[in-house]
C-alpha cells in the first residue's frame, strides 16, 4: 500500500525529529551530570576576548565559500553551462541558506539545481544536477581522505585514537562500492537516472580539472576545519590543530547526512564523544560546534537577502546548452 505523500513527509520529519532530539538529550545529560556543573560555566567560556577568533572563523568560512563556489563553476563549465562567477556566488549562498534553515542538509542542493535551471534554461537541469551531486559527493569523499591522512600521520601509533581511522576507511570503501554497485541493487527507475548521471561524470575526466578541484578542495576543507579551530580558541580550548583535522571530518560527514534537522543532535553527540578523548570537556566541545554553526548561519544570511530579492530567469545561450539537448537528471 502506497503512503499518501503528505503522511510520508510527516513521518520522515518525525523520524528526523527523533534522531535530532535523542542524541541532543544525551549531550545535555553528559554536561549536567558533572557534579561541578553550573550555568555560570557557560558564561565563563566567553569571559576572555572571544571576538577576534570568531572574526577569523567568519573570514575562513567566507573564503571557503568563494573557493567552493569556484569549484562548482568549473564543474558546470565542463558541461557547457557558462554563468558569471558573481551570479553563481549568489546562487551558492542561497543554497547555503536553504541548507541551514530547512530540515536535513540537502534542501540547498535542490535549490541550486532549480536556480541553475531558472537562470540558465531548461537544458541546464542535467548539468546543474550533475555538478551539484558530484560537488557534494567529492567533498565528502575528500574530507574522508583528510581524516585518513591525518590519522596515518599523527595517530596511527596510538591504539586508542587509531580506532577512529576505521570509520573513514569504511566510508572510503563505501564510496567505492557505491560507484561500482549502485546500478545493480537499486530500483530500475533510480538506476536509469544514476547511469545517466555517471555518464555525465565522464565529462569531468580532465587532468587539469582534477588538479584544480583537488587544490580547491584542499583549501576549502582546510579553511572549514580552521573555523572550528578558531571557535575552540574563542571558548578557551587550546588543542593542537591535528586533532581538529582528525575529528572534524568525521563530524562533518555525520552532519551532511539528511537524517536529522539541520544536523543537530548527532553532530554534537559525536563531537562530544570524540573530543572527550582529547581532554576537551563536554560543554566546550558542544559550544565549538554551535559556534561554527552560528558562523555558518551569519554568512548564509547573504543568501537569504538574495532569495528575498528574487532572481529573474534568463534565456540560455547556445554556448550554455551546447551538447546538452534535453538533459535531465
Amino acid at each position: 500500500m502506497k503512503l499518501n505523500p503528505k503522511i510520508k513527509s510527516v513521518l520522515i520529519f518525525c523520524l528526523k525529529l527523533v534522531v535530532t532530539l535523542v542524541p541532543a538529550y544525551f549531550v545535555y545529560q553528559n554536561i549536567v551530570s558533572d557534579p561541578e556543573w553550573s550555568v555560570n560555566d557557560l558564561y565563563k567560556l566567553f569571559e576572555n576576548n572571544s571576538v577576534l577568533p570568531l572574526v577569523l572563523a567568519l573570514l575562513c568560512l567566507a573564503v571557503s565559500n568563494f573557493t567552493a563556489c569556484y569549484q562548482w563553476k568549473l564543474l558546470l563549465e565542463k558541461q557547457g553551462v557558462h554563468m558569471t562567477y558573481g551570479k553563481l556566488l549568489k546562487l551558492y549562498h542561497v543554497g547555503l541558506f536553504f541548507n541551514n534553515f530547512m530540515p536535513g542538509n540537502v534542501g540547498g542542493d535542490a535549490k541550486k539545481v532549480y536556480d541553475i535551471r531558472m537562470q540558465g534554461g531548461q537544458d541546464t537541469v542535467g548539468a546543474g544536477f550533475t555538478a551539484t551531486v558530484f560537488d557534494r559527493l567529492f567533498g565528502l569523499f575528500f574530507i574522508t581522505l583528510f581524516a585518513l591522512a591525518v590519522g596515518v600521520l599523527f595517530f596511527v601509533h596510538d591504539p586508542e585514537q587509531r580506532a577512529f581511522m576505521w570509520p573513514s576507511v569504511w566510508i572510503f570503501m563505501g564510496f567505492c562500492v557505491m560507484c561500482r554497485m549502485a546500478g545493480k541493487v537499486l530500483p530500475e527507475k533510480i538506476e536509469t537516472r544514476l547511469l545517466r548521471m555517471f555518464e555525465r561524470f565522464q565529462k569531468f575526466r580532465s587532468k587539469k580539472l582534477w588538479v584544480n578541484i583537488i587544490c580547491l578542495s584542499t583549501v576549502t576543507q582546510s579553511l572549514r576545519i580552521f573555523v572550528h579551530f578558531f571557535c575552540g580558541i574563542a571558548v578557551g580550548v587550546t588543542l593542537s590543530m591535528s586533532w581538529y583535522f582528525y575529528y572534524i571530518p568525521l563530524v562533518a560527514i555525520v552532519s551532511a547526512l539528511p537524517i536529522s534537522i539541520g544536523g543537530f543532535g548527532p553532530r554534537e553527540f559525536l563531537a562530544q564523544s570524540l573530543f572527550a578523548r582529547a581532554g576537551v570537556p563536554g560543554l566546550e566541545s558542544v559550544v565549538i560546534q554551535l559556534l561554527a554553526y552560528f558562523v555558518s548561519l551569519i554568512l548564509s544570511l547573504f543568501g537569504a537577502v538574495v532569495f528575498l530579492m528574487g532572481q529573474k530567469p534568463v534565456t540560455s545561450t547556445p554556448e550554455q546548452t551546447n551538447g546538452h539537448p534535453g538533459a535531465r537528471p
